[in-house]
């Protein structure tokens, strides 16, 4: 008889802990990827449309795409031609659509890569005039360049 109870008692303590301890499951745990938050979007000017932007304030935020639209092969960056003044506090926003890509700026030492679907930003204060080519590494062959001038 103080078998039987024993055993019981066993039973219901390793059943009790199995519970407890998620049993039955293989020890691999299913995760959830949040769902990337939208970009906040600067406000269109007329020169964001011809990929050109121009006269920002200090301090201003200019979203950069770096994209492959529709597969296509054709890898470029939007807007094209980043026009600054001497002195701006800029905060690059940068968005791979689909790729990992490089917003590479050789001659200021800004090498920001980013991963495909992913944003990343980098604040640069432009202090000497001159035109700067920015590319992406991986890209550059494959046409995927642009210009920062600064005046």
């Amino acid at each position: 008889m103080h078998r039987i109870v024993l055993v019981s008692i066993m039973t219901v303590v390793i059943s009790l802990a199995l519970i407890s301890c998620g049993g039955g499951t293989t020890g691999q745990e299913t995760v959830r990827k949040a769902s990337p938050s939208p970009v906040p979007r600067a406000p269109v000017d007329e020169a964001a449309i011809e990929g050109e932007v121009s006269g920002v304030d200090r301090g201003a935020e200019v979203y950069v795409t770096m994209q492959d639209p529709g597969g296509s092969g054709e890898y470029i960056y939007d807007p094209v031609d980043l026009n600054f003044n001497v002195g701006d506090k800029i905060t690059l926003v940068l968005e791979s659509e689909t790729e990992f890509h490089t917003f590479t700026v050789e001659d200021l030492g800004i090498d920001m890569a980013v991963a495909g679907g992913a944003v990343d930003e980098v604040t640069f204060t432009f202090d000497a005039s001159g035109t700067y080519e920015y590319i992406c590494i991986p890209h550059k062959e494959l046409g995927m360049r642009g210009t920062i001038n600064i005046n």
